[in-house]
């Protein structure tokens, strides 16, 4: 199968790359860094082995790009807007597109925009960035977990999570991609709003107290709000994700990046969507509108500052 990568960031550089480096045909979509791609190639820094991609196909413009089997959208949830034009001459009649963003809502919004084409969800547990110009460091983890919002699709989810597998990208499958979603937010909802409203890392919101204490209630609410929603996950998963963050290398979310960096925050699709989908069916999360008020207080306000404050 061939593949085309929507959006060479940290994620999509690293698990585009792995897919190349293992002789894959894969096509990568760069904007602000297309001219050192295709002077330097793809470079990433990883515990589980450095590669170099010297050469990679790499395109400034979507439409000059050839087809593909798979469509990897990677770019931020803050881009979907106006993005079906854009993907357009990429999506052609059996073009599976893979998500890979954070929230909730993402496949059912894209099946809307091309209804006859498979749609698969992957929820990427990974720690990754760039550390500069066609230069991505993969710190820790690495996992996708792949779901399909059609049942007839799960075969094509296994061929592809097969070639995943063979590049050396860890997958597990998951027959519900809902529950996924949900089990996903569990760890996005806490930690990348906090990395913000209390400006550290994951290292730090794990050895305070308070914050832990945070943590866990916000995670709480996120099992009443899946639940609510029908995705019922049993509170093991709760102890699961602090153990599974405890172990991390300290890092810093991706929304405390794109604060850092002056980029809009993901707030509507990781807090807007799932709060509304929890209140449509009568659950309030309180503790989680809270966290999400202080962000959109936090964006507006860095929005008023000129540039270099």
């Amino acid at each position: 199968m061939t593949f085309s990568v929507y959006g060479t960031g940290a994620v999509g550089a690293y698990y585009g790359g792995r897919l190349a480096e293992r002789g894959n045909t894969v096509h990568f979509l760069a904007r602000s860094d297309y001219r050192q791609i295709k002077e330097k190639g793809i470079k990433v820094n990883s515990p589980r082995g450095d590669f170099h991609l010297e050469t990679p196909s790499v395109f400034q413009d979507a439409r000059r790009m050839p087809p593909s089997d798979v469509l990897l959208i990677s770019l931020k949830t803050t881009a979907n807007k106006g993005l079906r034009e854009h993907l357009m001459t990429l999506v052609h009649e059996k073009t599976a597109l893979v998500i890979l963003q954070n929230g909730l809502g993402m496949e059912e919004e894209f099946q809307s925009w091309f209804p006859d084409n498979p749609i698969l969800g992957g929820m990427c547990f990974i720690c990754a960035r760039k550390k500069e110009p066609a230069v991505f460091e993969h710190l820790d983890y690495g996992l996708i977990t792949l779901g399909t919002l059609d049942k007839k699709e799960r075969p094509l989810r296994d061929r592809i999570g097969k070639l995943m597998e063979e590049a050396g990208i860890p997958v597990t499958l998951v027959e519900d991609l809902k529950e996924a979603r949900w089990r996903k937010l569990l760890w996005n909802i806490p930690y990348n709003g906090l990395s913000v409203t209390l400006n550290c890392n994951t290292k730090a919101m794990m050895e305070n107290r308070y914050s832990r204490k945070i943590i866990e209630t916000l995670m709480m609410e996120v099992l009443e709000g899946a639940a609510t929603c029908g995705c019922p996950i049993g509170k093991k998963a709760v102890e699961k994700m602090l153990h599974f963050t405890e172990k991390m290398t300290p890092y810093e979310p991706s929304m405390k990046l794109d604060y850092l960096s002056g980029r809009p925050m993901e707030i509507e699709y990781m807090y807007d969507r799932p709060l509304q989908a929890a209140s449509d069916r009568g659950c309030t999360m309180k503790g989680v509108s809270l966290l999400r008020d202080q962000l959109k207080y936090i964006q507006e306000q860095y929005s008023k500052l000129k540039p270099g404050q």
